[in-house]
């Protein structure tokens, strides 16, 4: 999608057939390894879709995917983005990304504006937080797997503190990457007065029994989806 600074690398999933018109919208940030278009973020984007009954939004991370002019391995890709988002995070202008490419969607009749939600842990998690607290458009986020060991910490906790939407956050008991406590203290500055902490056995990935599941159906909940209505 093009804006005056360029072009913002966004990938659409439109809502299965038999869907409500419009439908509802999950806005999906992939995590800090991988982009918006690698097999295992189309496998999750997929099962959203499917879950929800509703359409799927990505963008690619600030340095990531589309936004590369080579890729790189997984250890590599996440090597580089620890580096940039201690440096420098690129938060704003994720969120100024983010915020465009809703509003296309939405000014072309696409989603439904009164059912939009946030999903996305790890990075999902370092961007989502400010984004959602940035636009009141979005109802309901889903985080998790993201502390404050890597930086930016008075960023995340002072937008944490301004959302209000329902929102669930999952902490990995084993996490190899953000020790549990910064989790927890991410958790605790949520100022939603809807909350809920979910903690799972195993290390960084969405791997944990049932963890995945969690996420879809607070996902389907969020954007008043019948789950029952929502699969093929």
């Amino acid at each position: 999608m093009h804006h005056a600074a360029g072009v913002v690398p966004a990938t659409f999933w439109s809502a299965p057939a038999g869907s409500a018109d419009p439908p509802p919208l999950t806005l999906l940030q992939h995590g800090g390894a991988v982009h918006a278009r690698h097999p295992a973020v189309d496998e999750l984007a997929n099962a959203v879709a499917v879950r929800t009954g509703g359409a799927v939004l990505l963008v690619d991370g600030p340095i990531h995917g589309r936004r590369r002019s080579a890729p790189l391995g997984f250890a590599e890709m996440l090597a580089a983005f620890e580096a940039f988002w201690r440096d420098d995070g690129g938060i704003d202008a994720m969120v100024s990304d983010w915020r465009l490419v809703l509003d296309v969607v939405l000014d072309r009749g696409w989603a439904d504006p009164g059912r939009v939600a946030w999903l996305g842990v790890s990075m999902g998690t370092a961007y989502g937080i400010p984004v959602c607290a940035a636009d009141p458009r979005i109802r309901a986020a889903a985080f998790g797997m993201w502390g404050l060991s890597w930086g930016r910490g008075d960023r995340l906790v002072s937008d944490a503190a301004r959302l209000t939407v329902p929102a669930l956050f999952q902490i990995k008991e084993a996490d190899e990457i953000f020790p549990v406590a910064g989790q927890r203290a991410l958790f605790d500055a949520l100022g939603s007065p809807d909350k809920r902490l979910s903690t799972f056995a195993g290390g960084h990935s969405l791997s944990g029994p049932g963890q995945l599941d969690q996420l879809l159906d607070f996902t389907a909940a969020a954007t008043g989806a019948d789950r029952s209505e929502a699969t093929r």
